[in-house]
């Protein structure tokens, strides 16, 4: 007897839980597209933080090497008025001094513009020795606050708990009853030469109701566990919560901070430039040693990196209240 079969099965009522199922998906994808969205924004402010921070190993390179070149210009001169007899030996040991305690530091901010650039490098995943030329970012134009975006972390923590809850309701269809469309045909011939000339045709359609009577409490396990991670998750996110109005109230105190300071140090370095200016003119009339004008020279090129590392630190207040808002850098 050659006998062969096709069966059927269409899930016809589950309480919802092929439907939920599909909608549990599209969460999940919500959900790996805001983690996604957080891991970007932590990519770009972290390379962001490193370019300012080969900005700001530059300007103390650029301040030390200035210090440098003038300290070896003043021991040249010092020489000059040694030998015409209008400075004296304590003038040139000043002088060298001055230029022997430079070197060292200049070493040092070499080593850090190295290294910095090596961060931003492994930032950006690149070979660490690739070469990079930088554009300086200037001074940061005054802005209002700039309207914030919802946190992704926020956002994936919401997607997680409309996960759970609507897994609450594939757990509650399994204890429910459920309703199936089965149908079946059948062909069937008693001799070999009677395949396909006299068939004998089985057709079968039913509905079938399965009810769950006993399942080792499995599904009671589920539920309280998946109870017990909503929770889990509702309570993160009120922690984030708290967590990122903290960051956002600290980022906009640290930002008026930074204008403050800013300003100060743009205020002082016009000032000490000005010193500087007289003091050199003071030395050349013979009114101030050298030393006198090496202080002020040094005053100057302090004010200076002062100046530069506010105007850093400014960019990089600005960058820490653009991510407590959920926004990139620029």
């Amino acid at each position: 007897i050659y006998t062969s079969q096709a069966n059927l099965t269409q899930p016809l009522f589950y309480w919802g839980k092929l439907g939920t199922a599909i909608d549990i998906a599209r969460m999940g994808e919500k959900e790996a597209g805001y983690g996604f969205t957080t891991a970007e924004l932590d990519t770009l402010h972290g390379v962001a933080k490193a370019y300012l921070a080969v900005l700001a190993a530059q300007a103390e390179q650029e301040v030390v090497e200035t210090r440098r070149k003038t300290a070896e210009q003043f021991v040249s001169d010092v020489k000059a008025k040694l030998e015409a007899q209008t400075a004296t030996e304590l003038d040139r040991l000043r002088a060298e001094s001055e230029l022997l305690a430079v070197i060292p530091e200049a070493l040092q901010a070499d080593a850090n513009v190295k290294r910095a650039l090596e961060v931003l490098n492994g930032q950006l995943g690149l070979d660490p020795k690739t070469p990079l030329v930088l554009a300086d970012l200037g001074h940061p134009e005054p802005s209002a606050r700039p309207a914030g975006a919802e946190r992704s972390e926020l956002a994936q923590l919401k997607q997680q708990e409309a996960m759970y809850r609507a897994n609450e309701k594939i757990i509650t269809s399994d204890l429910r009853p459920k309703f199936d469309l089965s149908a079946s045909y059948g062909y069937q011939a008693g001799k070999t030469e009677n395949l396909w000339k006299e068939p004998y045709d089985t057709w079968k359609v039913s509905v079938t109701m399965k009810f769950p009577i006993f399942d080792g409490l499995r599904s009671s396990g589920k539920r309280a566990q998946n109870t017990a991670q909503l929770e889990q998750v509702k309570q993160a996110r009120i922690d984030r919560e708290r967590s990122i109005a903290i960051e956002q109230s600290t980022a906009d105190r640290e930002l008026e901070k930074a204008v403050a300071l800013d300003e100060a140090a743009r205020k002082a370095h016009d000032a000490t430039v000005e010193a500087l200016r007289m003091s050199r003119e003071s030395f050349d009339q013979g009114l101030i040693t050298s030393l006198d004008l090496l202080q002020a020279e040094r005053s100057e090129r302090q004010a200076e990196s002062q100046r530069r590392r506010a105007e850093l630190g400014l960019w990089s207040a600005r960058f820490d209240q653009r991510r407590a808002l959920g926004l990139p850098p620029l």
